[in-house]
């Protein structure tokens, strides 16, 4: 089988001026697991014009392979060879795409910076899977001023961490008529978690202890908007509440493991929008039982729970994410957002994928055509509406308006 293989010294530039993009996107870090998980799926699109990147040869091919068997109708990807080590230029091969998506975490260990630079730099759209709020901070302090001058939009994490949650608060907000004047409480409540943890949470989590930035970031609900006006600044808790807490018409409302990711990313969010909302995440208390019964179904599930799940883990897997959007009248609207398939894995991959096809003017419309460039979030960058239908047809999503009836399809 014949691959074009490009490592970084083969960056393609009109003699005088720059070429346009011969590529719709590119997938870097395609060789981990998320990255194979992204770019199976990407190869199943008509049309696609995309790479798969990473840092060894090998690797790649071996993906290409596999890609290659499973079929598609654009299963056969040029291949990108470049690691970010810092003694290359990223830029070569980077503004060859209109979009570059990663999955190569942790991205404050990995070189994450350079490619993020190498984008807001070229005018390319990027996302990724990061979990790290203190090296977003860092994207956001360095890094959006220069995506602002060429148009890149820079999205933070477009995984289950952050992206069902920033969908999820948008659209309910978006029923309920929100608008900049009037302050919106939003109620995010994770209410199923059937799947394993990513190991890029728990490398994460690993990087967090050996990583310096000011404390104080730790406790501060706004560290992601540090130039938010004080009408945005409504919450003083990072979760919006303190825990275990009965909550009138929920019940006991108790953390969410994922809650601090969210709600930092969804207050840059409503910011980068003007929307005044107080914000609280948390989780059913039914939602960790549920999970251990779940890992119990599935044996071997507890010592692969940071690694590639098994085929049975992340086919039957599943989540359900509540989201509850009131104004001060009284009025509100309540939405839930679920689907098929580990969440950390299925759902992430999948999100980034179709993260990286928004951005490249693949799905039509998606990208919001009025959002200029900087560091966003994906409903800042992307029509919620649009990307609902995008996540709907492909069988990521479904969305539910709750009613005192009993529940809808809400389309």
């Amino acid at each position: 089988m014949m691959l074009r293989c490009l490592c970084f010294l083969g960056a393609s530039l009109a003699v005088g001026g720059k070429a346009s993009p011969d590529l719709d996107l590119i997938l870097y870090g395609a060789d981990g697991c998320v990255g194979r998980f992204a770019a199976s799926h990407l190869a199943q699109q008509n049309g696609l014009r995309w790479a798969i990147a990473g840092r060894t040869e090998a690797h790649l091919q071996d993906v290409a392979d596999s890609l290659a068997k499973e079929g598609g109708n654009s299963s056969k990807p040029t291949i990108i060879v470049a690691a970010l080590d810092g003694k290359t230029d990223p830029k070569a091969w980077v503004r060859r795409a209109r979009a570059v998506i990663s999955a190569a975490g942790p991205f404050s260990k990995h070189g994450g910076e350079l490619l993020v630079r190498a984008c807001a730099e070229t005018g390319v759209h990027y996302s990724d899977t990061s979990d790290e709020f203190y090296w977003q901070r860092w994207m956001i302090d360095r890094h959006d001023a220069a995506a602002q001058a060429s148009g890149s939009k820079l999205v933070l994490s477009s995984g289950f961490c952050v992206l069902a949650g920033d969908l999820g608060s948008s659209l309910a907000m978006a029923s309920l008529g929100a608008v900049a004047t009037s302050p919106v409480s939003v109620d995010a409540w994770l209410e199923t978690y059937n799947g394993g943890v990513s190991a890029g949470v728990i490398n994460t989590g690993k990087a967090m202890k050996n990583v310096s930035y000011p404390k104080e970031w730790d406790s501060d609900p706004y560290v992601l908007v540090p130039n938010a006006s004080k009408a945005l600044k409504l919450d003083d808790r990072v979760e919006g509440m303190k825990y275990p807490q009965l909550v009138p018409g929920e019940g006991l409302v108790i953390s969410n493991i994922f809650g601090p990711y969210d709600a930092r990313l969804l207050r840059r969010s409503f910011a980068l929008r003007g929307l005044p909302v107080r914000l609280r995440v948390g989780a059913t208390a039914g939602m960790y039982p549920k999970w251990i019964g779940f890992l119990a179904a599935h044996p071997g599930s507890w010592s692969s729970l940071s690694k590639c799940p098994s085929s049975s883990l992340y086919k039957d897997g599943s989540w359900a994410y509540r989201f509850k959007a009131s104004h001060s009248d009284g009025k509100s609207k309540t939405l839930l957002l679920s689907g098929k398939g580990d969440p950390g894995y299925h759902f992430t991959a999948w999100g980034l994928a179709e993260a990286g096809l928004c951005l490249s003017g693949w799905t039509v419309g998606c990208s919001r055509a009025n959002s200029p460039g900087g560091v966003h979030t994906p409903s800042s960058a992307m029509d919620a509406h649009v990307l609902q239908e995008r996540l709907q047809a492909v069988g990521l999503i479904k969305v539910e308006s709750i009613v005192d009836e009993g529940s809808e399809i809400w389309a």
